[in-house]
């Protein structure tokens, strides 16, 4: 995954956890709908009650879908609005227990529901704060019957379904934070072990790294030509195509290592690996092959494209200055070049591009020759 991605795929995630929570929250509307059309169907309100519950219920409902659909919800320390959307709940099922009359009762299991909610977000303070608010919605509801509906209120009664509504919201709230509490270290040790697991990843990936490329160079190393060799003399001899290697020597190399030591030997071998590996595609494969030789793989590339290539770099290497070491030092390089043919050893076709790589060399050095080719390029 892209690194620069991976806040943004994270966000639309949780974006749309708050959405499922969203629907459930949908759903528990529509169950005290069905409780509200049983009470007008059963006669203990009128149809205007029900009108109403719809008219509170949709835009509330609307409010919240399109607060967290556009983003708006990520203004807010908790993104999920659940205290606003509990609290918001709450509001039309009061209105309903108010012409409820006797079933009032049934809409106050389904308040308690509604209050299960928050065990998504709440701790034990916000459980508390919700409690007082539910507690007190309720006290207001029957005072109000009580001046404008006072035949449809037992007082005794109420109170007793008011102490039992706080005792099981107090109970959810101290149970709701503890479990909140226990989903927060989870989610704490979760964190932890999704870092460590990072720290694993990369570990192991600089030891992969480590296992192919050359420690000084960076480069790939010589095990790992060999392993992609194989795949690609493999793939060449099945599907056809070319293929094509290049053996690099940077000429008279112990002169730069007695003139101006090995740390200086060290930063020329450095250059050039990254010379040649700015000529190269990146499905071209450089290593270091020993010491101050490198091999070149080129796959889909016959042997007149591998001359091309190997010329390249030859000529961007000679004009190369390295000033880090001398300003007056030149360095050149000689590279043999060979062509695999199908379904040979491929320890063959590096032979050729060795034999190449010597006659380069012998010819006075700084040239590019290929397998078969007696004259330089």
């Amino acid at each position: 995954m892209n690194i620069e991605s991976a806040p943004h795929t994270k966000l639309a995630t949780q974006q749309a956890l708050r959405l499922r929570r969203l629907y459930l929250a949908f759903g528990s509307y529509g169950f005290t709908l069905l409780l509200t059309l049983s009470c007008w169907h059963l006669g203990f309100f009128a149809w205007p009650v029900v009108v109403a519950y719809l008219a509170l219920m949709i835009p509330i409902n609307l409010a919240f879908y399109i607060a967290i659909r556009s983003g708006f919800n990520l203004r807010f320390a908790d993104p999920s609005l659940t205290f606003a959307q509990l609290l918001a709940s709450i509001l039309p099922v009061f209105y309903v227990m108010f012409h409820a009359g006797p079933a009032r009762g049934a809409f106050l299991l389904l308040a308690v529901s509604a209050y299960l909610y928050g065990l998504f977000q709440f701790r034990t303070r916000q459980f508390m704060a919700m409690t007082l608010l539910a507690l007190s919605g309720y006290a207001a509801m029957i005072a109000l019957l009580a001046v404008y509906q006072p035949t449809q209120v037992e007082l005794r009664v109420e109170m007793l379904m008011g102490v039992a509504f706080a005792v099981t919201l107090l109970q959810i709230s101290i149970l709701g934070g503890y479990i909140g509490k226990l989903r927060r270290k989870l989610n704490t040790k979760n964190s932890e072990l999704e870092a460590r697991n990072q720290e694993l990843e990369v570990a192991l990936q600089t030891i992969r790294d480590m296992a192919i490329r050359d420690e000084l160079t960076g480069v790939f190393n010589r095990r790992h030509l060999r392993d992609v060799l194989r795949l690609e003399s493999m793939r060449t001899d099945r599907h056809g195509g070319a293929m094509s290697l290049c053996m690099l020597d940077i000429d008279f190399f112990r002169n730069v290592n007695d003139d101006y030591g090995h740390l200086a030997g060290d930063l020329v071998l450095k250059r050039v690996a990254e010379i040649a590996q700015a000529e190269l595609r990146q499905t071209d494969v450089l290593c270091r092959y020993g010491g101050e030789e490198f091999a070149i793989l080129l796959p889909q590339t016959p042997l007149a494209g591998a001359r091309i290539t190997a010329e390249r770099i030859r000529l961007a290497v000679e004009r190369s200055r390295y000033y880090a070491v001398d300003t007056e030092l030149r360095v050149t390089v000689s590279l043999g070049v060979a062509e695999y043919i199908r379904h040979e050893d491929p320890d063959r076709m590096f032979q050729r591009a060795d034999d190449a790589l010597y006659r380069a060399k012998e010819s006075g050095r700084n040239r590019t020759m290929a397998a078969g080719l007696m004259v330089a390029v």
